[in-house]
């Protein structure tokens, strides 16, 4: 969080960006609904994480989900289809992969 904080500060990003951790989506960070999301986590706590992510995505939202091998993606990208967002892009490096799913 303090390496995202000062990334974030060297950019000039401030009032654009809120940085924490939180245990999932429970966190005073987290009211309302947001234009993009980026979760760079396994893909067990993606699945877990489906429909309160999905909750806190504005309409047209982009969700990028990063940190899942490639063999995991299509079972993710069904749980978050299961939510209302559909598939975008998807980038693949080696055997990972990264998806951008956007909320109907």
């Amino acid at each position: 969080v303090a390496t995202a904080r000062a990334n974030v500060a060297a950019n000039g990003l401030l009032p654009w960006i809120r940085v924490g951790e939180a245990e999932g989506t429970r966190s005073p960070l987290l009211s309302g609904r947001f234009g993009l999301v980026f979760a760079n986590i396994l893909a067990g706590p993606l699945k877990q994480l489906a429909p309160s992510l999905a909750a806190h995505l504005a309409p047209r939202g982009i969700a990028i989900l990063s940190g899942l091998l490639a063999r995991q993606a299509p079972g993710v990208e069904a749980v978050y289809r299961g939510q209302g967002l559909r598939a975008i892009h998807r980038i693949r490096l080696g055997e990972w992969m990264t998806l951008v799913l956007e909320r109907r």
